[in-house]
């Protein structure tokens, strides 16, 4: 998205009229998965996740993010309706800027990705790794590149340059920064990703982006020591599940005040939250034993 946001020049954002609206979800899947796939669940099981395109083949991070885009598209209906019918205006634009410094350079300093988070190396964050790079060919005096009319007369064309490209920023988890506030972004069990990593072939460690993973907190202090995770642990984070449930609580209100939620939505994903095994109590082996 980076040209449409910042041009080919990338050094300042691309303002657009008052009556435009653009709105960038965090970390999803390409076309957001739904709002009732295990968002809430501590444990959510590792199905595998394919890479599309050119063959790709699976991805090494084995589960999907399940950052939905379903309740931002029901606010956003409405407010729409909202807009068209009596004037009332919908959310400012929410997306990373370059103004807010949450739109940066594609790398992992920029970034401030956390190093050291399980199935993530450093490496995948290299040019030749991170980003599909668009280019600025050369096609001859007789084509027009603004409107792409007129007739190129360098074939193939040369390549004048490569554009940068950039990316969000992101917090200490490796959560993106800038985006419309979702619940499972403000009340995180893991590091959601907008990507995932290639597990073999001619595209190795590279990013098969469309297929996005997430990489869970681990439960505990003593377990996220042991595999030397940066990121706190899900008991450091809430406390127990009555502090998380209070967690999804705020980040819904938040939500709700900002107009990015409904409030029947918020109702639902709290309850849902409620309702997951997020730090719930383990059962005893002695009521193991009496079940």
């Amino acid at each position: 998205m980076t040209l449409e946001w910042v041009g080919t020049s990338a050094d300042v954002d691309i303002p657009f009229p008052a009556n435009v609206r653009r709105y960038y979800v965090p970390r999803t899947t390409h076309g957001g998965n739904s709002a009732n796939n295990g968002g809430f669940n501590q444990s959510l099981p590792a199905n595998g996740v394919n890479c599309p395109g050119n063959n790709w083949g699976s991805g090494t991070l084995p589960r999907q993010s399940p950052v939905s885009e379903v309740e931002l598209v029901s606010v956003l209906r409405l407010a729409m309706r909202n807009w068209i019918t009596n004037g009332t205006p919908p959310p400012p634009s929410r997306y990373p800027t370059l103004a807010a410094g949450t739109l940066v350079d594609s790398t992992q300093a920029a970034l401030g990705f956390p190093s050291g988070v399980p199935g993530i190396r450093d490496s995948i964050f290299l040019p030749e790794n991170f980003v599909n790079p668009v280019f600025d060919y050369d096609w001859g005096p007789n084509f027009n590149h603004v409107d792409a009319t007129g007739v190129p007369t360098n074939t193939p064309p040369p390549i004048k340059s490569v554009i940068r490209m950039k990316v969000p920023k992101v917090d200490a988890d490796g959560n993106e920064l800038g985006g419309v506030p979702t619940v499972l972004r403000d009340a995180p069990l893991g590091t959601y990703l907008g990507w995932n990593i290639v597990a073999s072939g001619f595209h190795q460690g590279k990013i098969c982006n469309y297929a996005a993973g997430m990489i869970p907190f681990a439960r505990t202090r003593a377990e996220r020591m042991a595999n030397k995770d940066p990121r706190l642990s899900l008991e450091e984070r809430y406390h127990d599940h009555g502090g998380y449930v209070e967690a999804v609580r705020v980040a819904a209100a938040k939500a709700v005040a900002e107009g990015f939620l409904l409030q029947a939505d918020a109702d639902r994903l709290i309850q849902q939250a409620s309702a997951s095994n997020v730090l719930a109590p383990q059962a005893t082996a002695s009521n193991q034993i009496g079940r």
